[in-house]
């Protein structure tokens, strides 16, 4: 239940951001509130973006805008050229986030293939192995997508 007593008039300006007072709403009112709007927020964390679709996503953006302003010959022609250089740095972008991706997917489905046929060796065999693997990744780290 809403604390009638805590409220405010939607038509008064309480203040310059809230249009009503949030100590008014019950716990789980706020829970509600809070889920839509984290649902309707872009990511917060790098990790959870989807870089090949936020690229996509900015690509088309970038071919509408230029299809717009090439069209408009009130456009001065440096402003078309930007536009353009957008559009070629976007693909640029796009090409090394795929090639990028190609790579790490290889890599992984490499180490896998590996781990499996690990399995297969004498443990000692293995274990030098991974002992050596280690060490290179950790003199490389960084140079491996």
């Amino acid at each position: 239940m809403i604390d009638e007593a805590k409220t405010i008039s939607f038509s008064t300006k309480p203040g310059i951001k809230d249009p009503f007072t949030w100590d008014a709403l019950p716990i789980d009112l706020l829970l509600k509130y809070r889920d839509e709007i984290n649902t309707r927020l872009p990511p917060t964390e790098l990790s959870k973006m989807n870089m090949e679709e936020e690229m996509l996503l900015q690509y088309h953006t970038i071919r509408t805008l230029q299809s717009e302003v090439l069209n408009d010959d009130s456009i001065p022609p440096n402003q078309r050229a930007q536009v353009a250089n957008a559009v070629t740095s976007s693909l640029n972008k796009l090409s090394e986030l795929q090639e990028q991706l190609y790579t790490t997917e290889r890599y992984k489905a490499v180490e896998n293939l590996l781990i499996k046929c690990l399995g297969k060796l004498p443990e000692d065999t293995a274990m030098e192995f991974l002992e050596g693997y280690e060490r290179v990744l950790e003199k490389h780290s960084g140079s491996f997508v």
